[in-house]
């Protein structure tokens, strides 16, 4: 079974003229967006993927994100005839901790003459979290207005068909422009991809401008998705076989391709259809301001131990957990139980072991109320 990877060997030589775009070329997009081009694209100028990977070698900076790595994708794509000539454009980066945003995006522009607006998932800044967690309780972030005013300016100086898509938080992202951009723009918009997304606060899938660009959006989800089902959206969804285990699907070299496409699975897994009742009924018991105040208390907390990555938190556990703790503590008692069963579900589920130990000092914490 194959990867995007595998995907590039097999087809790496066949032009988008000979083939026409296809979902797991908007996988690719949307994984390459993670590539830190900072310092090696200016904002005004277009360069093909070969020499951006050119740039990008000779270059001191190049770090990118832990735990999505596109380098292996990168060196591939720039060295294949389907992608080596594509066109690179706009690189933008905000990550603003006061503002609560982490903002990414790049623009593609393949040789079938479209535009393909990628937008990067979240990072491993504590900022990129907390401002997915926001998604829960405001109808629009900074991070997605961004994302509009970037759709807007991209649409205003290129032409013909746009393709608008990302991976995680980008897919969520990806939607949301193509919702809320200038409606002239919106009937150049092709296709609009969300790579395992979550979804959206209700007042988002109600609005009209959400309904209109529904029948061009194109959800993909791993079978054990957690990410992509968070929230709510009325997407079509396609499910896809991976090769990894539990929330590790969410990782795009594990998602299975064959030929131009990605190898279905028949439903959700079981884990993931508990885990996401779990949550859904979590959060639906929660109102607005209590999912504001939680998530505030969490990340306030986390913030105030000086951690600015996940990694920070990976060598210190115990902030992660205590900030929860801290959270839980907030709320009157039927509300600790329930945050409670949501975290013994997810430390089941994970098997993390900052949920093992969040679970603990949970039941310590309901044993003393």
């Amino acid at each position: 079974m194959g990867n995007i990877l595998d995907y590039i060997d097999w087809r790496g030589d066949i032009r988008f003229y000979e083939r026409p775009f296809n979902e797991v070329d908007n996988l690719i997009f949307s994984e390459l967006a993670y590539v830190n081009m900072s310092g090696i694209i200016q904002n005004d100028e277009k360069v093909s993927l070969e020499e951006l990977y050119k740039r990008y070698c000779s270059s001191s900076n190049r770090s990118n994100i832990p735990m999505n790595d596109p380098l292996p994708l990168f060196e591939k794509a720039a060295a294949c005839d389907r992608f080596r000539n594509t066109m690179v454009m706009c690189f933008t980066e905000i990550v603003d901790a006061e503002k609560q945003i982490q903002f990414s995006a790049v623009t593609f522009l393949p040789e079938d003459n479209t535009v393909y607006i990628s937008f990067r998932g979240t990072d491993d800044t504590i900022v990129g979290w907390r401002e997915d967690c926001n998604f829960s309780f405001l109808s629009s972030t900074p991070g997605q207005n961004c994302a509009v005013e970037y759709v807007n300016r991209i649409a205003s100086v290129t032409q013909g068909d746009i393709r608008i898509g990302g991976h995680s938080k980008g897919g969520n992202f990806a939607v949301y422009a193509a919702s809320f951009c200038n409606s002239s723009f919106r009937c150049r918009i092709k296709e609009v991809y969300s790579n395992d997304g979550p979804g959206f606060n209700s007042t988002i899938v109600q609005s009209e401008e959400y309904l209109s660009i529904l029948p061009k959006v194109k959800k993909i989800l791993p079978e054990s998705s957690l990410v992509g089902l968070l929230l709510s959206s009325a997407e079509e969804k396609k499910i896809v076989k991976s090769t990894a285990k539990g929330i590790y699907q969410h990782h795009p070299y594990s998602w299975c391709v064959t030929g131009c496409g990605f190898d279905e699975a028949d439903s959700l897994s079981t884990e993931s259809t508990l885990m996401n009742e779990a949550l859904q009924k979590w959060i639906g018991n929660l109102s607005d301001s209590e999912r504001k105040l939680f998530v505030s208390s969490v990340f306030d907390f986390i913030e105030a131990s000086g951690a600015e990555t996940l990694d920070d938190l990976n060598k210190n556990k115990m902030v992660s957990y205590n900030a929860i703790l801290r959270a839980g503590t907030d709320f009157p008692n039927e509300k600790k139980t329930e945050i409670f069963k949501m975290l013994k579900n997810f430390a089941r589920t994970s098997g993390e072991i900052i949920f093992n130990e969040a679970v603990k000092t949970f039941e310590k914490l309901k044993d003393q109320s």
